[in-house]
């Protein structure tokens, strides 16, 4: 479906008798239906080192499987086609928790169960947990720009 950009630029084409052509980008899409940058970045994960400051090790290696099941079982994909954005998915806030805390650390091993535009269900066969994308420690505050998972340590 044509954006309201799309539909305006070529009604103008149309008016000025000429053929629209649609010089936008589309973007490369690679593995899992993610954006080849991304998925790149994804990838990356595994062979970085956890943080330095980071207080387990393990705790790293959770949050950077999670991120990968994220795009492989194909969550990350549809997420995005939601509107969700690569920030509520990989992103951690700045100085704790409570200001940001995207799907993939939030997950702590979890698998999800369903995801809509707001909502995340995950459960670890026991019971289920409800992310909120924007709720409770995943981007209450407007000023919070989270960091991304491949960007820790640069």
């Amino acid at each position: 479906m044509a954006g309201w950009r799309e539909v305006a630029a070529k009604a103008l084409a149309a008016q000025a008798g000429e053929a629209y052509t649609d010089t936008t980008p589309a973007p490369v899409i690679d593995r899992y239906g993610l954006e080849a940058d991304l998925y790149r970045n994804l990838s990356r994960l595994v062979s970085l080192p956890p943080p330095a400051k980071i207080e387990k090790a393990e705790n790293w290696r959770e949050v950077v499987q999670d991120a990968q099941r994220l795009a492989r079982d194909g969550w990350a994909a549809s997420a995005l086609a939601l509107g969700w954005t690569v920030g509520d998915l990989f992103g951690v806030g700045a100085r704790d928790s409570w200001d940001f805390e995207g799907l993939a650390v939030w997950l702590a091993g979890r698998s999800v169960t369903l995801l809509d535009e707001r909502v995340c269900v995950a459960g670890d066969g026991i019971r289920r947990d409800v992310f909120v994308r924007g709720g409770p420690q995943h981007g209450t505050l407007p000023s919070v720009v989270p960091v991304l998972l491949w960007d820790f340590g640069q």
